[in-house]
């Protein structure tokens, strides 16, 4: 039993030996990314904002360029209408709703920042009643506020007849001045997304109408809209060897359909580069190991893969040294010519 005994001590002390903990500390996100992510709040989707957080400083402003031109409903020319009539708006805002905060901030900013100036804006002071509207209009007053009710309060009904498909007819917004501050709140129950001011092959529910459309080179009637280039990251348990040398284990989640697909005779290949490269921020050392993989897919193996979401997973192991590091994680998709950096700061104890 002693024996027994010594030998469970030995392998548990030689477990702590051989493992060490570290602490992942959350990369800076410098003020002018904070200032385009606040302004850009009501039209960047989860996915995106997740991948900007996650990207290195330097590397921003590639994403910056991206997120516009996927929006930009004529990207053979110089000029961006979509950014234009985005800024336009805010702009215009910020001069009609002030109210303690910038206009384009309050409610009915935000309204007209997502769906423009409404067909016809119907006031109502406190305990007045609804001014008329034109004739042409008259058929829009089903709603009993419209009608000539009295309210408590300031009231103003937003009129939008631009949306008929979406809204399923003409949509009426009710924002009313609670307490007479001018800072009038949306009353009425309807979810307003930022597809609203996209085109319509771009309208899709999921989120997916940001992205570029593209199609898998085959005899199709409908294109297949190509996604962002992303992945998943995630670091393992961190080793070391007793003297002060420690390795960890890098993983990538790779969804296959994110990925371009190039037509070799009657198969579909990838073509990927993933990295690691690790910065010492204290020693200024550092360290970088790639992969590359190829494979060939079958039209049908590759249908499946993306409907059934299938992903590629690896693993790359890397050195680290004590103290704090840069981890660089790097997907290049050789054959879109497309790159995505992620970094990780950890500090190893």
């Amino acid at each position: 039993m002693r024996i027994l005994y010594f030998f469970l001590l030995a392998l548990l002390l030689c477990f702590f030996l051989t493992c060490a903990s570290y602490e992942i500390v959350e990369a800076p996100v410098d003020k002018n990314s904070e200032k385009f992510l606040s302004l850009i709040r009501y039209i960047i989707t989860p996915q995106e904002e997740k991948i900007f957080r996650e990207m290195p400083p330097e590397d921003r402003h590639e994403f910056v360029a991206e997120f516009w031109k996927r929006r930009d409903p004529d990207p053979e020319t110089e000029k961006n209408e979509f950014r234009n009539i985005y800024y336009t708006r805010i702009a215009r805002a910020n001069k009609a709703f002030r109210s303690g905060i910038p206009g384009w901030m309050t409610d009915r900013g935000r309204i007209y920042v997502l769906l423009g100036p409404p067909t016809d804006v119907i006031k109502k002071s406190m305990g007045d009643a609804t001014l008329d509207l034109q004739s042409g209009l008259r058929e829009l007053s089903s709603d009993l506020l419209e009608q000539g009710t009295r309210t408590e309060r300031p009231t103003q009904i937003w009129v939008y007849n631009q949306y008929p498909d979406y809204f399923s007819g003409p949509l009426r917004l009710v924002f009313v001045d609670y307490y007479s501050t001018g800072d009038y709140k949306l009353n009425t129950d309807v979810t307003v997304r930022p597809f609203n001011m996209m085109t319509h092959i771009m309208s899709d529910p999921d989120m997916i109408q940001f992205q570029r459309i593209g199609e898998i080179e085959e005899d199709e009637s409908s294109p297949q809209t190509l996604p962002f280039l992303d992945y998943s990251k995630a670091l393992g348990q961190l080793e070391k060897d007793g003297k002060e040398n420690y390795t960890i284990e890098c993983f990538f989640e790779i969804p296959l359909g994110t990925l371009h697909f190039r037509k070799e005779n009657d198969e579909y290949v990838y073509d990927i580069e993933l990295s690691i490269k690790v910065e010492n921020i204290e020693t200024k050392s550092s360290f970088e190991q790639k992969k590359e993989i190829r494979k060939r897919l079958s039209l049908e193996d590759l249908r499946t893969s993306i409907k059934d979401r299938h992903s590629l997973s690896e693993v790359i192991d890397i050195p680290l040294e004590k103290g704090a590091n840069n981890i660089y994680f790097s997907l290049r998709d050789n054959i879109r010519q497309r790159r995505l950096r992620k970094l990780d700061v950890i500090n190893i104890k």
